[in-house]
């Protein structure tokens, strides 16, 4: 019995404390909120997302951009946002996920609303073309939405290790 307890106790310090992190899979069309606290995920609540005018015109312009070849280090500006709708403000203490298809396209995207004074970090892993595999991501601003695009279909994309970090404006938006 001292063994498999030695062993249990050995085998949960070897997993990285984000591992422990709630993981919450989200399918097209749907929307995750969930209060953080810093260390777990609180109750998820999900509902249908339906592209709101920002998120639909959003996709437009993505959707005419060539996508980069590879994975960038760093998030740039939305395209065009000065004749974009209104950025949403997000809900305070809350994380928002919001997985949409591109209207009109096989494009996905999805919007990452932080209503915490922390900027917010997190891993991905989406699921496409039969198979599944991390993708990069970029910080999320404290108090702005975020956004993320793929240039085709993703069946369902799986958000975990959050994390909420100090940030200012001259830290940039690093991707990873």
């Amino acid at each position: 019995m001292r063994a498999w307890v030695l062993a249990a106790v050995g085998a949960a310090l070897l997993v990285p404390a984000g591992a422990r992190a709630q993981a919450v899979r989200i399918a097209p069309g749907e929307e995750a909120a969930f209060s953080f606290d810093g260390r777990t995920a609180g109750e998820v609540r999900r509902a249908a997302a339906t592209p709101t005018p920002f998120e639909a015109a959003v996709g437009r312009e993505y959707s005419g951009m060539t996508p980069p070849e590879a994975p960038v280090p760093e998030a740039a500006p939305l395209p065009n946002e000065n004749n974009l709708p209104p950025l949403p403000t997000p809900d305070p203490g809350k994380l928002r996920f919001r997985f949409l298809l591109v209207p009109g396209s096989s494009h996905s995207l999805l919007i990452v609303h932080n209503g915490y004074p922390k900027a917010f970090v997190y891993r991905a892993r989406i699921w496409a073309d039969g198979g599944n595999r991390p993708t990069d991501v970029c910080l999320v601003m404290p108090g702005r939405p975020g956004v993320e695009y793929w240039p085709y279909a993703i069946s369902a994309i799986e958000v975990s290790a959050f994390e909420l970090v100090d940030w200012k404006p001259e830290d940039g938006v690093p991707c990873k």
